[in-house]
């Protein structure tokens, strides 16, 4: 009998250990971790080159419906065929601050903003300005809050 007890007392023990590292695992990989600052894609496909053109659409399909890291991942292949595009990297960028990494966003819109200096964008350039500030707000609003 007491083999019982601690087989049972054991399984419920697993059981709620189970339960409480799938939520910190699901509010750091899943939804939880989602913080969504920008919700659509800089979408002027007629700029990017064809041999980018599918994956830098399919990364905006995946935006639009929220899946950032599938985003991340298609901009990616579009910049590998073609480092020169400065919307992926501006988009690449929005995805990762959505899934709050910030650095990597950081990092892809200071990429996408030499791009666009290059191109003489200016009012690209200023979109890029204004979502660095609003991840500024952001880390500012965190530390506030701590």
């Amino acid at each position: 009998m007491e083999i019982a007890n601690f087989l049972t007392w054991l399984i419920f023990f697993g059981l709620i250990t189970s339960i409480g590292i799938g939520t910190m695992i699901y509010a750091y990989r899943g939804q939880g971790s989602i913080s969504v600052l920008f919700t659509e894609p800089i979408s002027k496909s007629e700029l990017i080159p064809p041999e980018a053109a599918v994956n830098f659409q399919q990364g905006c399909e995946a935006f639009r419906v929220q899946n950032y890291q599938q985003a991340i991942n298609k901009f990616t292949e579009a910049i590998q065929n073609n480092s020169n595009i400065a919307e992926a990297y501006h988009n690449r960028g929005l995805a990762f601050a959505n899934l709050r990494q910030d650095d990597e966003s950081v990092a892809n819109l200071l990429q996408a903003g030499q791009l666009y200096l290059q191109e003489g964008n200016q009012e690209a350039i200023a979109i890029v300005k204004k979502n660095l500030e609003s991840l500024k707000a952001r880390k500012e609003s965190k530390k506030t809050d701590s």
